[in-house]
């Protein structure tokens, strides 16, 4: 029988404590991406923030010990190149509206923080508009801002034409996204293979492409990113609009990454036909209560039919509408308190005609 003198039993203790500042260390490598489109009180409230309102989300940020940082940091903690401070955040902005130069681009700069910017080139011309110009692209690749691919034309990639072979809708969807991203190093500069999917839009076929050509990828479903996330799926959390409330916004923040090792679906992208997605998660349980997760469809609750002590299963009980659809899907850490753990996966649901709404 073993001796438990006071020093073993000291001994036992710091170990254990030892393996707790591991663990919460570990399971704090994760990056909540923040997701803004205009930035003005009078384009469409859905995709938009006032001043005042992104003034206070980085007020919220700085004020609470969050860690700002840039989207190649965060990119490279994701994959184990470096490490990711706690709290850490990005702040990323799509469509290089002309209102993100003016009114979000100097309230960014008072609060010292870094972003990025994804472009659809098409748009972008010798003097501003509606959309910058290739002059203040340029300006804000000189600032430090992360400029990186939209596509050139914002289409829903993964939507075929009609009587397009797979062939040439490959063929299309990859000249739209290596000629924005000639444009971008010819005008701007960068070195980097960056994408953001336009609309977040992504099936098994576009993501394999995207993953060939080289690039890193994000959507617009949300979840906190980290080690554990699809490299060609990276989640981001919208946060304008009805997102844009700081009350509600400040939960996912500070989001943890899923503990996911494997995921099993068919594909993102369903036929008219197809109501009814499932998914399977495959899951480290070290840091959560698996009786705690829980997930949401079109704004209902759902507990998951667990399938093994690590293993659930999520399916919608009513057909997803014509369109995009998540499955969002959370559950709190053990080890840090206040903190959840956040999956998110994307649906997208084609009419009759293979088609969808923006």
């Amino acid at each position: 029988m073993l001796n438990r003198t006071p020093f073993h039993r000291l001994a036992r203790a710091i170990s254990l404590f030892g393996l707790l500042l591991f663990s919460a260390s570990t399971y704090a490598q994760s990056v909540s991406i923040l997701l803004y489109h205009h930035v003005s009180e009078t384009t469409p409230r859905v995709t938009s923030v006032s001043p005042d309102e992104l003034r206070s989300h980085l007020g919220y940020l700085r004020d609470n010990n969050f860690a700002v940082i840039d989207l190649h940091h965060a990119l490279a903690g994701m994959r184990g190149e470096k490490e990711l401070p706690e709290k850490s955040v990005v702040i990323t902005f799509d469509d290089a509206y002309q209102n993100i130069f003016n009114a979000a681009r100097p309230i960014l700069k008072e609060f010292n923080m870094p972003w990025a910017l994804f472009v659809s080139t098409d748009f972008i011309g010798d003097t501003p508009g509606h959309y910058m110009s290739w002059t203040q692209l340029q300006t804000l690749h000189q600032e430090g801002v992360v400029i990186a691919n939209h596509s050139s034309d914002h289409a829903h990639l993964p939507m075929r034409k009609a009587n397009e072979s797979n062939d040439a809708w490959r063929t299309r969807v990859v000249e739209n996204i290596e000629n924005a991203q000639a444009l971008l190093e010819q005008h701007v500069g960068i070195q980097h293979k960056l994408f953001a999917y336009p609309y977040g839009e992504y099936d098994n076929a576009l993501k394999a492409i995207v993953k060939e050509l080289g690039y890193t990828a994000f959507g617009q479903h949300s979840g906190g990113a980290g080690p554990r996330s699809d490299m060609q799926a990276i989640p981001r959390f919208a946060a304008a609009g009805i997102y844009s409330n700081i009350n509600t916004l400040d939960t996912k923040m500070a989001a943890l990454n899923f503990p996911v090792t494997n995921l099993k679906y068919e594909d993102t992208l369903l036929a008219y036909h197809e109501t009814k997605p499932y998914v399977e998660v495959e899951m480290d349980t070290a840091d959560i209560h698996t009786h705690q997760v829980q997930c949401f469809i079109s704004g209902e609750i759902y507990k998951p039919e667990w399938l093994s002590e690590t293993r659930f299963r999520v399916q919608t009980n009513k057909d997803l509408p014509v369109g995009r659809s998540r499955y969002n899907c959370t559950a709190p850490s053990k080890s840090l308190r206040g903190r959840y753990y956040w999956f998110s996966m994307q649906w997208i649901r084609q009419d009759q005609q293979g088609q969808w709404p923006d």
